[in-house]
């Protein structure tokens, strides 16, 4: 690790957060951080910002929050970003499982988790992998009323689980579902994909893709 050229790249990036203090310092407080009251859209691992940085730069009325764990991501992320034309936005070096640590209830209006590692191995699911009961139900309360979260994966196993505890716990209503994304979805576009998805494209594996809206409670 102390070899990373990235650590001491990103060290002083105005664009990225990475003591926890000072990330979970700013829960219920994401409107005075960006000095607005713009709807917050958050991005759990936005890989090397391809997807993030588009998306952010075609909703400059947006606030965006990307996060990821890795060094070399997070200073591709802000570079992309910062290149094409966003500002309002902060990366965060952190897990996506600590969401209830950021952000206080009803603070996120939308949520992109594209790709998350499934974590086959099931003596380290129960650690690592992250769309489980309790990480949905947390995202349940961050997220605003009628507001939504993307999902895709290849993963088709990851998939279903998924929606077998959306249909369990029921907060979330499926508004759009795929197995087939490129196929099915009319919003497909090969220019606004991540760099996973691109690889998977190649190897002619289908994405799986879900959209869920926040059910009023």
């Amino acid at each position: 690790m102390k070899n990373n050229p990235y650590i001491e790249v990103i060290q002083n990036d105005p664009h990225i957060l990475q003591i926890p203090e000072k990330i979970y310092s700013q829960k219920g407080k994401w409107e005075e951080f960006f000095g607005n009251k713009n709807e917050v859209y958050l991005e759990i691992w936005t890989w090397l910002g391809h997807f993030f940085s588009l998306e952010s730069s075609e909703h400059l009325d947006k606030n965006f929050i990307g996060m990821e764990i890795k060094f070399k991501r997070l200073f591709k992320t802000a570079e992309k970003s910062r290149n094409a034309g966003t500002k309002n936005f902060i990366l965060l070096k952190d897990f996506g499982q600590n969401i209830d640590k950021i952000f206080e209830k009803n603070e996120v209006s939308r949520t992109y988790i594209f790709f998350p590692d499934p974590w086959d191995n099931k003596d380290r699911q129960k650690k690592h992998k992250l769309l489980q009961k309790d990480f949905i139900v947390k995202l349940f309360e961050i997220t605003k009323n009628q507001w939504e979260f993307f999902f895709k994966t290849d993963h088709k196993k990851y998939f279903e689980d998924v929606l077998e505890i959306i249909k369990e716990i029921w907060l979330w209503s499926p508004q759009f579902i795929s197995y087939d994304y490129e196929k099915d979805s009319e919003k497909f576009t090969k220019t606004k994909i991540t760099e996973f998805e691109s690889m998977f494209r190649w190897d002619k594996l289908k994405i799986h893709y879900a959209e869920f809206k926040k059910i009023d409670k």
